[in-house]
């Protein structure tokens, strides 16, 4: 996984020119190997300088919006007045993405700078090297704070290390700039928190920034002729002649002196920071290799902790669940009870009016008996009357007696 790479590197006036002629390919040649100037025609910029340079781009901008500021501009002690962010990634990200997606990125990037810088106004140049090993882009800004003046009235200064203030400012940087750019889309890992290898990047590459204007210097001062080809004739004592352009080299190469002395010194303080931080990097490599095992440890006795606590918890969920089933049960066999001592009284009441029930069966049944004696004694005198009326023919008797008893019965 390629990483989200952001740094900052904050400049006094001195070195602004140095930057300048390595960001603008002002050189001829350059001991940076990784540099291939047949490729440079593909650099290109997201912000081309109005000035004719660096410097003066800065004055410019320093009294369009009029920054104030303890500035101290000149001399061995100067006060840090613009800073460079540098953006990159490895190699094989840009590779993925390919040509016109890079160019999103880094403009993608550009948005992120502007916001934190407070705005494009502040940003001196932003220009984006094709001609090296991994594509990146330098942003040159000015390092804009809101203050006060001394009539306590609002204003904008000049302040790098109130811009920069806190302890962990740089981690906020890469944490700001880590979700902004992945919010944009792009598939990158931010750096270890903490991590030496952080602070070894940057010091290793204010160490190759060094070395870089230490070179670019060198190579100004070889471009002077030969000081046997200056002329000394006919001029007055203690006054040489040479050419222009020999002599704005010259001028620009003493400027640059006082810069090259101080930037051989913080060579070799970088160096020695260089070595210390590879030492430390090691120790803590090492510390870490022994954390690793025994977060591992800590992994398997969490596991296993894990393990136990689950098997409990399970345990205390199934009682739980069986206490709420037998619980359910309890009431079931409550409401079953009632129910049973209920059905129980209606079964007694039940049993009680079966018995009343054949008991009425009973005196039922004697009284049809009785009826049916009744029945077949009239049955059996009936029967005696048709015979003795068939026996004396009296039928036709019997019908004209009962003719009118009949008529009389329909009319009605």
């Amino acid at each position: 996984m390629s990483y989200a790479i952001i740094r900052n590197e904050n400049h006094k006036m001195g070195a602004v020119h140095l930057i300048e002629r390595h960001n603008e390919r002002l050189n001829k040649n350059y001991s940076n190997k990784d540099i291939d100037l047949s490729r440079s025609h593909l650099n290109y910029h997201l912000k081309l300088i109005q000035s004719e340079t660096y410097h003066q781009e800065f004055e410019r901008i320093r009294s369009q919006y009029n920054l104030l500021g303890n500035l101290r501009l000149t001399g061995e002690k100067q006060s840090n007045v613009m800073c460079e962010f540098l953006i990159t990634s490895d190699k094989e990200f840009f590779e993925r993405l390919g040509e016109e997606k890079t160019k999103r990125f880094f403009s993608d990037a550009y948005d992120f700078v502007t916001l934190k810088v407070g705005g494009e106004q502040f940003i001196v140049s932003a220009v984006v090297h094709m001609d090296e090993k991994s594509p990146h882009m330098h942003v040159s800004y000015i390092p804009v704070i809101k203050g006060k003046d001394r009539k306590k009235n609002p204003c904008l200064r000049i302040n790098c290390s109130e811009f920069w203030k806190g302890r962990d400012s740089y981690s906020k940087l890469q944490d700001e700039y880590y979700e902004f750019i992945t919010s944009r889309g792009y598939f990158l890992e931010r750096g270890e928190r903490g991590s030496t290898a952080e602070h070894l990047s940057v010091s290793e590459y204010k160490l190759k920034k060094t070395q870089e204007q230490i070179s670019e210097l060198t190579e100004q001062a070889a471009e002077i002729e030969c000081v046997d080809n200056i002329s000394k004739k006919n001029l007055p004592l203690n006054m040489v002649a040479m050419k222009k352009t020999d002599f704005e080299t010259l001028t620009a190469a003493a400027k640059g002196y006082v810069s090259v002395k101080k930037a051989e010194a913080e060579n070799v303080v970088l160096k020695d920071k260089c070595i210390c931080l590879k030492a430390k990097n090691h120790e803590l490599t090492e510390e870490n290799n022994i954390l690793a095992g025994n977060l591992k440890q800590l992994e398997m006795d969490f596991d296993n902790f894990a393990n136990s606590v689950q098997s409990e918890m399970e345990l205390k969920n199934e009682n739980y669940r069986l206490s709420q089933e037998n619980d359910n049960i309890s009431n079931q066999c409550h409401v079953l009870k009632k129910e049973k001592a209920e059905l129980t009284e209606e079964n007694t009441q039940l049993k009680a009016d079966v018995e009343d029930s054949k008991q009425q069966i009973r005196s039922l049944n004697e009284n049809l008996t009785a009826i049916q004696s009744v029945l077949k004694a009239l049955q059996d005198k009936y029967d005696k009357v048709l015979k003795f009326i068939e026996k004396m023919q009296l039928k036709e008797k019997l019908e004209e007696f009962l003719k009118p008893v009949i008529q009389k019965h329909k009319s009605r």
